[in-house]
């Protein structure tokens, strides 16, 4: 059983970890950004879902969100494994994040209805299946080392590649998927662009993660 506080934490975080560890936050800003300025637009406009019942289907899952971080953190604080506390979870929540994200942007064609139920479900799938990576990465942070300097070092790696995560994602989708073309004078009305931002989001938030957890894995 391993110990609450890892064999290896004295040792020094060099920049592998720093990088390893910030990198996954990639996948959190990806979603952040693409839940605040993307999916609105999205199902209210493209999709053609009434806006309403969009803000309230991303309301139903921000509620959820608040009950299932403290419920995520409470299991993985208990978890007791040879991967230790938190990289069952980053694991475990890699592929199912990506295929859900992917799936979230291309709804079927039903009734106003129907797409309603299909984005609360796949909203309170996606946050939490980012809760269970964002919840134990966040706790790994302190058990990674005792040092101050060496946690600072680490917030800011991470809070980096957060930003850089959403910002780079958001930029590369106006800037190339949902540019003006012949059958879409006005870029934003693109379905397929927001359709091909859903895959290649899904590729990289799925890439983050499992870096931050390989790269991590021997401190545990």
């Amino acid at each position: 059983m391993p110990s609450s506080t890892p064999v290896n934490s004295s040792k020094p975080v060099g920049w592998a970890v720093n990088c390893t560890y910030g990198f996954g936050a990639v996948a959190y800003g990806i979603k952040d950004n693409g839940f605040a300025y993307l999916l609105l637009l999205f199902y209210g406009t493209v999709v053609g879902l009434e806006p309403a019942l969009a803000g309230t289907a991303l309301l139903v899952a921000l509620i959820f969100d608040a009950f299932s971080d403290p419920v995520v953190g409470y299991w993985s604080d208990n978890t007791r494994s040879r991967w230790g506390r938190r990289h069952p979870f980053m694991y475990a929540a890699a592929v199912p994040v990506a295929l859900c994200y992917s799936l979230l942007w291309q709804p079927p064609e039903w009734s106003d209805g129907a797409l309603f139920a299909y984005l609360v479900i796949m909203a309170i799938l996606i946050r939490t299946l980012i809760t269970f990576y964002e919840t134990p990465s966040s706790a790994l942070m302190p058990e990674l080392t005792a040092d101050y300097d060496e946690r600072t070092s680490i917030q800011a790696w991470r809070s980096f590649f957060g930003w850089a995560g959403g910002a780079g994602m958001a930029v590369f989708t106006y800037g190339f998927l949902l540019v003006p073309t012949e059958a879409y004078p006005v870029g934003i009305l693109n379905r397929d662009g927001y359709q091909t931002y859903g895959q290649i989001s899904a590729v990289v938030m799925l890439v983050a993660i499992l870096v931050s957890a390989l790269g991590t894995h021997h401190r545990i």
